[in-house]
């Protein structure tokens, strides 16, 4: 009897994107824009002045050498190999956005498949060089290669409909780190066309200005490792993030952003389910505790766990307030806390203000654990008229620094004057809003009850 075993080896994952991190290009000599080179990829707007750039370590260019890129303006390393894409996703003209879109467009290495799930994905990282951060950073994938005429459409606008794009569409703002964009796609078969770009217009297209002031100038990121791949070539996992430490009162995204995942139920330690349909949410645990993602994503099934850390805070500082002592003499404001617990704590700054926006330190207490502390930084002298601003800052022993709440403090009126002083036989108290002044020896005895709000007293 003849037996004969078969054994299915699943390969190693295939990427359909040619020339998927940027390495091969026809020339190094690249000036402005010049992203055709790194062919297949190529800008699909026609009769347009902007196209993608393309950036290497290999470029003699000053526009495009790596790592410093634009002449010096900007900085990135490639997030893997030598090369990466730039590109515009929108432009701002003397604080007003106007259409301008850049694209990055390919041919995939193979048509898609009827029902069949792919992984897409790209990375990008905002220049440190552009003013204007924005959402809308997506890919579009296509059964045929879309042209944009800069006649047809306005400023170079293509618009459509993406499929992929971080979950919640952010606006993304990291110059050092790459930050993936991806997301689940089911192929309805043909499909053999990848672009990048922004394909919403100005009006639905959200941005903050990273820089000031907020003048013209293009809202660029650089493009890297773009993939797509079939999930019957790849187990898909289940992410639920990162284990992680916060401080109690704080808040931590688990999960992740990838887009197109509806079959996922989040479950808490206690086995409730707290979300449904979503790669990651927002929480706020007050203790140690532990999140469960559970998700079937074309028929793969997987689960995943993160542990979140409660710390608790560093320092609790209660009954701050402030006390003016013998102000006539300048002896300053009296600060005065209690602190109900402490943990790794160094010492305390005493900070002032003017404005209650810019501080400095006027004095320093060192830590001695959980109890009540005073501190009359001098001087601090308060004058009429002027209102000052009180806070402290908490500095523990590996340099982390928190802050107490603000306190305010004013003279709205005269000083209390008080002459001669010593006196024997006259003395003439003065002051605002002086309702009542009772004199009294050192046994307490009352002399005199003055209600004028200048007394003269004599002998």
């Amino acid at each position: 009897m003849l037996l004969v075993g078969l054994m299915v080896v699943r390969g190693k994952a295939q990427n359909l994107v040619p020339n998927y991190s940027f390495e091969n290009y026809t020339t190094c000599n690249i000036k402005g824009g010049g992203i055709n080179v790194a062919y297949p990829w190529y800008s699909p707007v026609k009769d347009s002045i902007y196209n993608a750039a393309y950036a290497n370590t290999c470029s003699i260019n000053s526009c495009c050498i790596v790592p410093n890129i634009w002449s010096g303006k900007g900085y990135q390393y490639p997030r893997s190999g030598n090369g990466f894409a730039a590109q515009y996703f929108c432009w701002s003209q003397t604080g007003t956005l106007v259409d301008n879109r850049v694209y990055l467009q390919t041919r995939l290495l193979k048509t898609m498949q009827n029902n069949n799930c792919y992984l897409v994905e790209f990375y990008v990282s905002f220049d440190n060089y552009s003013r204007l951060a924005v959402n809308n950073i997506s890919l579009l994938v296509g059964d045929t290669a879309i042209w944009n005429n800069s006649k047809l459409y306005l400023n170079g606008l293509i618009p459509g409909n993406p499929q992929i794009q971080q979950y919640g569409n952010p606006i993304i703002t990291d110059t050092l780190n790459w930050v993936k964009v991806a997301g689940i796609y089911t192929a309805h078969g043909g499909e053999k066309y990848i672009t990048i770009g922004n394909f919403k217009d100005d009006a639905h297209t959200d941005y903050i200005y990273v820089k000031t002031p907020a003048i013209g100038g293009p809202s660029s990121y650089l493009i890297d490792d773009v993939r797509v791949i079939s999930l019957d070539s790849m187990q898909l996992k289940a992410e639920a993030g990162r284990d992680t430490t916060i401080v109690k009162g704080d808040s931590v995204w688990i999960g992740s952003r990838l887009c197109g995942l509806t079959n996922v139920v989040w479950y808490d330690a206690a086995n409730n389910v707290i979300d449904t349909g979503a790669p990651g949410l927002w929480v706020k645990p007050t203790s140690n505790t532990f999140y469960v993602i559970e998700q079937n994503v074309c028929g793969q099934y997987s689960r995943d766990t993160v542990f979140v850390n409660v710390q608790p805070l560093p320092v609790t500082i209660k009954n701050y307030e402030l006390k003016i002592k013998n102000r006539i003499q300048g002896d300053g404001v009296e600060n005065v806390w209690e602190t109900a617990s402490e943990i790794n704590v160094s010492h305390f700054n005493v900070q002032r203000s003017e404005d209650g926006v810019t501080f400095e330190t006027i004095g320093t207490v060192k830590a001695k654990g959980a109890g009540k502390y005073s501190l009359t930084p001098n001087p601090s002298p308060l004058e009429r008229g002027v209102t000052c601003y009180f806070r402290l800052e908490v500095v523990d022993k590996n340099g982390a620094l928190s802050y107490s709440e603000v306190k305010e403090l004013s003279i709205e009126n005269g000083g209390l004057m008080i002459s001669p002083n010593p006196a024997k036989d006259f003395i003439s108290i003065s002051g605002g809003n002086i309702k009542e002044v009772r004199i009294s020896d050192v046994s307490g005895r009352i002399l005199m009850v003055g209600r004028a709000k200048k007394v003269d007293v004599r002998g």
